[in-house]
């Protein structure tokens, strides 16, 4: 039967194709009755109560519902990476379809399927180091946009300084670079540095971070012991506020590191800073001029003392061996045990140094907690470095807290960190979503 010969349909009908045709029913002498090919159904009139049927909208049935868009903010715990935490949140919350990205490409799709990626696109406003813990804010999907206002927004930390050395890291995982006796400093004298590190500063960032210099990382140098390809330049941050919380303790849990750092790493990092201390200077700041005047009388006498035992014909000064100190059983469990009568002399030299870092490490280095609100791209691992040096004296960060970033607080209305790893997504999702739709402002209601 030809399709010119079909009799005339009903103008008030659609036509519903149920399958494809093949090539032997659309030829001209398809014997397939037309019944089969085409189905007719009666159009109704439009009323008020029907919807039209939009192709861009959600009310296309084809068409998958929107997923939820935003930001919120987690409190990420000490010992993990803001990209491990992040990668964390996002494995848990896929589970809900609410969540899951439905705006993606075709492309983006097999990207994140060939890669293993969580179906929620998400990213955060701002990298915290792994040793510290507090706000992580997190886009979700449509909110990665705008975490840029997350990244130049004012923040506020609660660090404790842990004074008697310095190190590579600047905190408590790094080598120690140097140690300092300080067992006499008073709340004075830390308030009276302060105020030079108040308002507008010029600082100069630890080569143990995430900045790029020549396409790869500062820490990436630093790691592989290789010279910077050119000078980083000290960067003007701004403190907004600076106070010390409560008293100078001397009595406290932390334990100063034990891990001394190799020539090699001492040589990179005076380096690194001598050059950013000689940007400071041309910038008037007398701190760094004095610090500068510091090293470089250190670096002579070392100089010195090296010509000295490298002259022909040198004898080797006398060193006179004083009984170790006495250190309580508690610092004992951190060493190996004193080595036996009849070893040779070296062994008793080593053994000696051994109970002198030891002691070294239980003495009473006091710590001091500060809170400071600072701009974007401060490092609170330099400041604390910087003040030690200001006082003559070494310290690290012991421990870090962030507790703003941005309109998010910690105990306002950021999600604890126990919640998403050890309860179900069904009782913090309803925190999530609200947060992603009303943003930080407003109070959470059950």
């Amino acid at each position: 039967m030809q399709l010119r010969n079909l009799p005339l349909l009903p103008t008030n009908a659609i036509f519903h194709r149920q399958t494809r045709p093949s090539i032997r029913q659309t030829s001209p002498f398809c014997s397939t009755s037309s019944a089969l090919l085409l189905k007719i159904s009666p159009r109704t009139p439009p009323s008020s109560t029907t919807r039209p049927i939009d192709p861009y909208t959600n009310n296309n049935p084809r068409t998958a519902p929107a997923s939820m868009s935003g930001t919120f903010a987690v409190h990420k715990p000490a010992g993990v990476s803001s990209a491990t935490f992040m990668e964390t949140v996002q494995r848990k919350m896929e589970a809900d379809p609410d969540f899951v990205n439905t705006n993606m490409t075709r492309e983006e799709r097999q990207k994140r399927k060939r890669r293993k990626m969580p179906k929620v696109k998400m990213g955060h406003g701002g990298t915290l180091d792994p040793a510290a813990d507090g706000v992580l804010v997190l886009g979700v999907n449509e909110g990665t946009k705008r975490l840029g206002e997350y990244l130049n927004c004012s923040k506020t930390y609660e660090v404790i300084a842990h004074f008697g050395c310095s190190t590579t890291t600047y905190d408590v995982e790094g080598s120690v670079l140097e140690r300092v006796s300080t067992t006499d400093i008073t709340k004075e004298m830390v308030e009276q540095v302060l105020q030079h590190f108040r308002g507008e500063i010029q600082q100069i960032p630890p080569i143990y971070s995430a900045l790029k210099i020549g396409g790869s990382k500062l820490y990436e140098y630093a790691r592989n012991l290789e010279s910077l390809p050119r000078n980083i330049s000290p960067r003007p941050v701004t403190i907004h506020s600076l106070e010390i919380m409560g008293d100078i303790l001397y009595d406290h849990e932390y334990m100063l590191p034990t891990k001394e750092a190799t020539t090699e790493e001492k040589f990179q990092e005076r380096v690194f800073r001598d050059a950013g201390l000689k940007e400071l200077v041309k910038l008037g700041n007398k701190y760094a001029e004095m610090e500068l005047q510091c090293l470089g009388d250190k670096g002579s006498s070392e100089s010195a003392s090296e010509r000295e035992s490298l002259a022909p014909g040198a004898e080797p000064p006398d060193v006179e061996r004083e009984e170790p100190p006495t250190v309580t059983t508690d610092a004992l469990e951190l060493v190996e045990q004193p080595v036996k009568v009849g070893e040779s002399e070296s062994d008793e030299l080593a053994a000696a140094q051994q109970y002198l870092s030891t002691a070294e490490i239980v003495a009473p280095h006091p710590i001091v907690a500060f809170r400071a609100t600072v701009s974007s791209g401060t490092y609170i691992r330099s400041l604390v470095h910087d003040i030690a040096i200001a006082m003559g004296a070494r310290a690290h960060v012991a421990k870090l807290t962030r507790t703003r970033q941005g309109g998010w607080e910690v105990g306002k209305n950021v999600i604890a960190a126990d919640d998403i790893e050890g309860k179900d997504l069904s009782e913090w999702a309803p925190k999530v979503k609200f947060y992603l739709k009303n943003g930080p402002l407003k109070e959470y209601e059950q």
